[in-house]
This record gives structure tokens, C-alpha cells and sequence, in this order.
């Protein structure tokens, strides 16, 4: 199963990252045109800040994906590194994993239905009326989602580490 997730989650971070190049290039360009329209043209877009704001969303999500599976989150390294046992050490981390794991399931629990109804509702951008807010907020779940997949495979290999260490 490990070997199967691992394959997926190769496929899933390469497409990640070419998602991630593309929405940090539109951002790019629209922070640019913005700059030029206001300051060069003198007619400032109303529009270019709050997509570039929406792609950075996007951005900071699906990287955070990315980040689950090299464990480079925010984490108290310095209450895991004092423990000197490695057993010990191992089943900490493990432990932390696994209240990743439930948040991000709790997470997609409760976002998923709640975007679902804003796409209902029809809310739509301030300046972009073509754009329907619930496909930005759909952003989180969907992020969470793809997250569980990178930290089951974490967790599972931490899992393997600790049999390796009981050995």
C-alpha cells in the first residue's frame, strides 16, 4: 500500500508544482499589470489585485500540501528532539502525525459543505462578477483533502521506522 501511495503522491507533487508555477505566474503578471495600468496609464485595473490575492490563496494551499509531505510544517521540533529515546522520540512524532491527520479530516469535513453553499448562494467576486466565491473558499477543502493523501504517507512511513527501531 505504501509503495501505491508513494506512486500517487509523485504524480499528485508534480502536478502540484506545476499548478503552484502557474498560479505564482499569474500573480506575477497581475501585480505587474496593476503597477502598469496605475501608475503608467494612469487607469488603475479594478480587477488585477483581488485575482492576484485569489491565485496567492491558491498558492499558499496547495504548498502546504507539498509541505505535509517533506513534514517541513510548523512542529515543536524542540519538545521532539529532547526526547532521547528514539522509540519514544518515534512514537511522538507519529502521535503529532496523527493529530495532523484529524484536523485536516475535521477540516474537509466541515469546509467542503460550507463552499458547497456559497457556490449555492452564487456569491461572486466584488469586481470580477464572472468569478464564483465558492470556487476560491473550494481552495481549502480540496487542499485538505490532497493533504491527507501526503500525510497518510508520511505516517505510514514513520509507522515502518518505528518497527525498524523496535528491531
Amino acid at each position: 500500500m505504501l509503495k501505491m501511495l508513494t506512486y500517487v503522491n509523485d504524480k499528485m507533487s508534480r502536478m502540484l508544482e506545476v499548478l503552484i508555477t502557474l498560479l505564482m505566474t499569474g500573480m506575477v503578471v497581475f501585480v505587474v499589470m496593476q503597477v502598469f495600468f496605475r501608475y503608467v496609464l494612469q487607469k488603475p485595473l479594478s480587477w488585477s489585485e483581488e485575482l492576484a490575492g485569489y491565485l496567492f490563496s491558491g498558492v499558499f494551499f496547495f504548498g502546504a500540501v507539498l509541505l505535509y509531505r517533506e513534514s517541513r510544517h510548523i512542529n515543536m521540533s524542540l519538545f521532539v528532539d529532547a526526547i532521547k529515546n528514539r522509540f519514544l522520540r518515534q512514537i511522538a512524532v507519529i502521535t503529532a502525525h496523527l493529530f495532523s491527520f484529524l484536523f485536516l479530516v475535521l477540516v474537509v469535513y466541515y469546509s467542503y459543505p460550507m463552499a458547497l453553499q456559497i457556490i449555492d448562494f452564487e456569491v461572486v467576486s466584488p469586481s470580477m462578477e464572472w468569478l464564483k466565491m465558492g470556487y476560491i473558499f473550494m481552495i481549502v477543502p480540496v487542499a485538505s483533502f490532497l493533504s491527507l493523501f501526503m500525510l497518510l504517507e508520511v505516517i505510514l512511513k514513520s509507522v515502518a521506522q518505528l518497527k525498524e527501531i523496535k528491531q
